[in-house]
């Protein structure tokens, strides 16, 4: 455990919360993926193009060739840097005397963190002359999301944002990180908290420690949310996620998300990511209209874990706020049975007799019960 960290608690799963619906379900999803598969199935752009009998890379598109990836290449030419798509790109080789078809780019990526992958999606086995479209995904190395909130004197829960400068726009963010540089090399995703407790916590001290400062790290739970593909669409990997929550009013105190050590530390990454010394503190009805308003910049993927912790204490509170009140008994005041109250009294075995043939209270006798039954 990193020196000052303080202590983190131990890391408890939380399982899926609310009522599931019938149809949402990992089998029926597994399902209809077999199903699918043979109409839409997806693999590598250089896989596809070293197939027999599927369509080409071209200009034309449609069932007749792929042309919707356009790449742009970065040449230098007669002294000047100039832009270059594929084909022209290819001519320039051919008169240098390379003699190769020069296709397209399979990836681009940042190191072992982030790749941008080309593949060929909606492949009918049935049409494959005809049939697939091209498209880029990504996926990222091991990392973890963060969603740090507390709970204040009366209750009341609020969550926290930073702002940081990212794709030449401030925005609002969350704190989060990578996965230690040994795993990080070794590609092994820590998506499973079983088994990998010692390394979880000491990245979520790190993390922790880097953007929320020394005194953040008075916690008091930490929750794993599980691992979430946070945008399917365009990611293939899966995010780790944590709620944790501090010590609202250690917290409070603090000026900075960076310690003023951490800072000088990490020059370097403020000025590759824009990180800020701005806290914001939000609460519920806040964060909702953060969310609901598309003229505020965020990241939508760093919310993920806010937005668990979010959901779950507002079902929290629904579900309080239905629960019927409970009646307080007073002193001395009669109560009024039940049903079962009143059936504890009829009598089923004795015979019946003259005055009362049921051997039963009558109806009269019931109606009295029900103003004037004491319980014993």
């Amino acid at each position: 455990m990193t020196e000052g960290m303080g202590d983190i608690p131990t890391i408890t799963t939380i399982e899926p919360i609310g009522t599931p619906h019938e149809l949402v379900n990992a089998p029926m999803l597994e399902g209809a993926s077999m199903d699918i598969k043979t109409r839409r199935e997806m693999v590598p752009l250089f896989e596809y193009l070293g197939r027999e009998g599927t369509k080409p890379r071209g200009t034309e598109g449609g069932s007749k060739d792929l042309n919707s990836h356009q790449e742009t290449f970065i040449v230098r030419e007669d002294g000047q840097i100039k832009l270059k798509d594929l084909s022209e790109l290819q001519g320039m080789l051919q008169l240098a005397g390379f003699n190769a078809d020069l296709l397209g780019v399979q990836s681009i990526s940042n190191k072992a963190n982030q790749t941008v992958n080309a593949v060929v999606q909606g492949i009918n086995e049935a049409e494959a002359t005809t049939s697939g479209f091209e498209r880029p995904i990504v996926s990222e190395g091991p990392h973890m999301i963060v969603a740090p909130y507390a709970y204040d004197g009366e209750g009341k829960l609020h969550v926290f944002r930073t702002v940081q400068y990212r794709t030449g726009s401030a925005a609002i963010d969350t704190p989060r990180g990578f996965m230690d540089a040994e795993t990080l090399a070794s590609g092994k995703h820590i998506y499973k908290v079983e088994g990998s407790e010692g390394k979880v916590k000491e990245n979520l001290g790190r993390i922790i420690k880097e953007e929320g400062g020394e005194k953040f790290l008075n916690i008091k739970k930490v929750d794993f949310l599980g691992a979430h593909v946070v945008n399917k669409s365009f990611v293939t990997s899966p995010s780790a996620l944590f709620g944790v929550e501090v010590d609202y009013d250690t917290f409070s105190k603090l000026k900075n998300v960076i310690s003023p050590e951490e800072a000088a530390r990490r020059t370097e990454q403020k000025e590759h990511e824009g990180l800020t010394d701005i806290i914001i503190d939000m609460t519920p009805e806040q964060y909702v209209h953060y969310k609901t308003n598309s003229a505020i910049s965020k990241d939508l993927a760093a919310d993920s874990a806010t937005d668990i912790i979010m959901m779950g204490h507002l079902l929290k509170n629904q579900r309080e706020k239905a629960q019927p009140a409970a009646t307080p008994l007073v002193a001395n005041q009669p109560v009024i049975p039940t049903t079962a109250d009143i059936a504890q009294k009829i009598d089923y075995s004795s015979p019946p007799t003259a005055t009362n043939p049921s051997k039963n209270p009558t109806i009269k006798e019931m109606v009295r019960d029900v103003f004037n039954w004491k319980r014993k």
